[in-house]
């Protein structure tokens, strides 16, 4: 009887350790299908196998086991030849605010994983973004310099009637997709989103909207939604801030009554209870954040801004290549999936030529949005 039991175990534990071996089987890419981050063999590593153009731009992967990072010791495609960067230093194109938050989550994710060893921020705020755009087309010789960007910057140039181009930069990636949120005071008579809308139809100018920078995501949201009640958007009170701290303090001191910006920002002071959602622009509600959609409230809007990082115009092939690297292997890391969760982004993703493709589509579209809008 003992010898059956002792039989029947082995089974067990032999059918355990095949179901495990299958799972892992299971997670393994071969090199036709692999992007970073994906398991290989050791086999594979062994023999230094190469997936052939399957990293960014078209670069090759290698099998091979992680020398750092959260990654450390797993054998995984990855890119053979990537270094860590010494130093970021980030033009901020407003003053601290939804801008800043994503440069350093992208900074402190880069630490994490080991790619990077500091980084510096200095803001340069105005004009839509068009003044911190300059001051970073003027930077010549200096590769560790970055610009965090997004669609508060290809509005406010067109609002802003700036000459400026995006594109003459060096596109390295889009990160990641944010949606707004609007605000109020908690004790604001507003308790939904509608009873705005009633005031704002009936007098469009009667109530002070602070948000960022004129042509911006939140000029652009409220806008729109204006426009979905019927409201022509240049009627509105909308006053400009440079950063979602200084939309707090205009909401806090009662100066302004509604706030509009980035749902991360005002994160913190509505789990406090000091403000109060009336509505986020996401086509979801977002997890963990009180409060509901637009279009679960009768406005059929999702907006969302997304984020991403260019390069000075002169960086050289070699350290782009290695950029556009360091910041595909960042995102699929738990370091930077984590900033993701913390702040209700969305992961995503385009790097290289293919963020440069969606600039070259994206930058007339939001023209034809802000013409529509009036702003």
């Amino acid at each position: 009887m003992k010898k059956v039991a002792r039989i029947g175990a082995a089974i067990a534990v032999a059918a355990l350790l095949a179901s495990s071996t299958g799972i892992s089987q299971a997670a393994v890419k071969p090199a036709d299908k692999a992007v970073v981050g994906d398991d290989c063999t050791a086999a594979a590593a062994k023999s230094g196998k190469v997936a052939k153009g399957r990293g960014v731009d078209g670069s090759d992967l290698t099998c091979l086991v992680v020398p750092n990072g959260s990654y450390k010791g797993q054998t995984k495609w990855w890119y053979k030849d990537v270094k860590a960067l010494k130093n970021i230093d980030w033009t901020i194109p407003a003053n601290p605010g939804g801008y800043s938050l994503t440069s350093n989550a992208i900074s402190d994710a880069l630490k994490a994983e080991d790619l990077l060893s500091d980084y510096t921020s200095t803001y340069k705020p105005g004009a839509g973004g068009s003044v911190g755009l300059g001051a970073f087309q003027e930077i010549k010789g200096k590769p560790e310099a970055a610009l965090v960007t997004g669609i508060a910057m290809t509005g406010g140039l067109y609002s802003n009637k700036s000459t400026l181009n995006l594109l003459d930069s060096t596109p390295i990636a889009k990160v990641l997709r944010e949606y707004d949120a609007i605000v109020v005071p908690a004790s604001s008579k507003y308790r939904t989103l509608k009873q705005l809308m009633d005031d704002l139809t009936a007098k469009p100018n009667s109530v002070a909207i602070a948000g960022g920078s004129k042509g911006g995501i939140d000029h652009q949201v409220i806008g729109l939604l204006a426009q979905k009640a019927g409201i022509d958007p240049t009627k509105l009170n909308y006053v400009v801030f440079s950063g979602g701290p200084e939309v707090i303090t205009s909401l806090l001191s009662n100066s302004t009554q509604v706030g509009i910006s980035g749902s991360a920002e005002f994160s913190a002071y509505v789990s406090a209870g000091k403000l109060r959602v009336l509505g986020v622009s996401s086509a979801k509600a977002l997890s963990g954040y009180k409060g509901k959609t637009f279009v679960s409230q009768g406005y059929d809007l999702v907006y969302g801004n997304w984020r991403g990082i260019m390069a000075p115009a002169d960086l050289s092939k070699a350290d782009y290549q290695n950029f556009i690297k360091v910041i595909d292997i960042m995102h699929v890391s738990p370091s930077w999936k984590a900033q993701l969760v913390k702040n209700n982004w969305d992961n995503e993703f385009a790097a290289g030529n293919a963020f440069k493709s969606f600039l070259e589509k994206h930058i007339p579209e939001i023209n034809a949005v802000m013409k529509g809008l009036g702003i």
